[in-house]
């Protein structure tokens, strides 16, 4: 009786020890992804909300922020198609219209990314996230003098921007195992 419980309180202490391991080997991967990021916070909230990551892989996390930066992106735009409605003044209708063609391409981009990934494109994934990055940044540029930025417009650039970062570093991550 007293080997059978210890075979059992062993067992148990063993199985614990693994699913530790194994959970902080994971939740290592999603640190060690962000602290790579341009925007760490953006970058562990999202992925860390997602139940996707959970166990994910390198391949995993980027599908999954290829996802979140599509929906990120497509709100985006939908809230700069809202500013430009409102706005009176012809400078800030002129800022948001070119805005918009920047949101515009930043969604084409992402639309591509997830066939590279699925092919193990990984330079064409890096550099297509890259060309969707420039579209929230060359809106922010717009905005250098007056009239400023929406806050509203700006935080959710700097979150798309977040985003994209972590499409970038898991890239650069899996082109570097394919050079290994």
């Amino acid at each position: 009786m007293a080997l059978s419980y210890n075979f059992v309180t062993f067992l148990i202490v063993f199985l614990l020890s693994i699913s530790v391991t194994l959970t902080s080997v994971k939740s290592d991967l999603i640190d060690d992804i962000c602290s790579k990021t341009l925007k760490k916070a953006v970058c562990l909230s999202a992925l860390r909300a997602d139940p996707r990551s959970k166990g994910a892989n390198l391949e995993g996390l980027a599908t999954i922020s290829i996802d979140l930066s599509q929906k990120k992106a497509k709100s985006t735009h939908d809230l700069v198609s809202t500013l430009l409605k409102q706005a009176t003044d012809p400078n800030l209708k002129t800022r948001y219209s070119s805005c918009l063609e920047n949101y515009n391409d930043t969604i084409n981009d992402l639309g591509e990314l997830s066939g590279f990934l699925k092919s193990k494109d990984y330079e064409s994934l890096n550099i297509h996230a890259s060309a969707a990055s420039d579209g929230p940044s060359t809106c922010d540029d717009n905005f250098s003098g007056p009239p400023t930025e929406s806050p509203q417009l700006k935080n959710a650039s700097d979150n798309l921007q977040g985003l994209i970062s972590i499409i970038l570093v898991v890239s650069n991550q899996l082109k570097g195992m394919l050079n290994a």
